[in-house]
């Protein structure tokens, strides 16, 4: 298994920054991802940063790609949109040696209910599936390095599940040696990793660099456990990141999302067309298609008007090798000819395909 941007750091200062410092770096930071951010959403009105409590520096020596990162800043703020209520989250700023920004994003945050959502798996499961609002993806990643590597044959299916096994999404960590579960819409609930060679803890460990309590975004398949204080039992793991909009990210009306490196693309699929994005290249395409068909075990769609356009998928596991994360499914893309190698993610909000 394949991971690029390995940031490894080894923290050498961990402090509360002095008041002008606070303000002078925070600022610098907000002003950077209020940027970027409002690329990737026009209803974002502003961030702000919080005072209380204190923005925390921590001195690095790391690489994200090829980027040279020499601090990180972690702060509380706020995102205020045009159109809907504010945001507050913390946010997290590297700097590189001239404390100038480089990645600015923010992190996962929950809201709070009894039990998770389950989510229905199999020909009986119910497409009525709510997924709460979404906000914007990492303002910037790191640059990429290769292709995102698809990881097993297209043949090479899954296990079956249990009949009663049911779809999560939420935030995992590693709480002094044992596994914690924060469902997107629930309490935190202990978790029993059943994945096959315990292939969630492997990717916690991965991902974030083995530092406790720091969370990982999953979607999985899994069970309530039986017995007093029993919690999830993970049984499939369908998707595992640490860098990203995790609970808040949001498919809208969006069926797949698709992403690969070298350069960097993007493509998204509705239930009428398709757009490839790639960066540095031309003017987004995008173009109508007759729906999805099924061939060999893979899912694909084709242009129905305009150039040549068409997406492979298929069901095997993938991982991103700029940030490392998990999907559950491969793509393929061939568009103006040429072809586009990366990973993709189906709404959750929607019937598994």
């Amino acid at each position: 298994m394949r991971h690029a941007v390995p940031l490894l750091a080894c923290f050498a200062l961990v402090s509360a920054l002095p008041a002008t410092a606070q303000t002078r770096l925070a600022q610098q930071c907000v002003a950077f991802g209020e940027g970027q951010y409002r690329k990737l959403d026009p209803s974002i009105e502003r961030i702000t940063a919080q005072e209380v409590p204190p923005p925390t520096l921590e001195r690095i020596g790391a690489n994200a790609g090829t980027q040279a990162v020499a601090a990180v800043l972690t702060f509380r703020g706020r995102l205020t949109y045009r159109d809907r209520s504010p945001l507050e989250t913390q946010f997290v700023c590297m700097l590189d040696v001239a404390e100038k920004p480089l990645f600015f994003y923010a992190l996962p945050v929950q809201t709070t209910r009894a039990a998770p959502t389950p989510f229905g798996r199999g020909p009986g499961a119910s497409a009525s599936q709510s997924v709460m609002a979404l906000t914007p993806q990492p303002a910037q990643q790191a640059p990429a390095r290769q292709p995102s590597v698809p990881l097993a044959a297209p043949e090479a299916r899954r296990p079956p599940l249990p009949a009663g096994a049911i779809r999560l999404r939420g935030l995992v960590r590693d709480i002094g040696g044992k596994l914690q579960f924060s469902p997107c819409d629930g309490a935190p609930l202990a978790l029993e990793d059943r994945t096959p060679g315990q292939e969630l803890s492997r990717a916690l460990r991965e991902l974030t660099a083995g530092q406790e309590g720091r969370p990982m975004f999953v979607e999985l398949y899994g069970g309530r456990e039986s017995g007093p204080g029993a919690g999830v039992g993970a049984l499939e793991v369908r998707r595992a990141a640490v860098e990203t909009a995790g609970c808040r990210e949001r498919f809208d009306q969006r069926e797949w999302i698709g992403l690969g490196n070298e350069p960097s693309w993007r493509l998204e699929i509705t239930s009428r067309d398709m757009l490839l994005n790639v960066l540095g290249g031309a003017l987004p395409q995008r173009a109508p298609h007759a729906g999805l068909s099924r061939q060999g075990g893979s899912i694909s769609y084709a242009a129905t008007e305009g150039p040549d356009f068409s997406v492979t998928l298929d069901e095997r596991r993938c991982v991103d090798s700029m940030s490392g994360a998990l999907f559950a499914y491969s793509v393929e893309v061939h568009s103006e000819g040429r072809t586009y190698i990366g990973c993709a993610a189906h709404n959750p909000a929607m019937p598994a395909p």
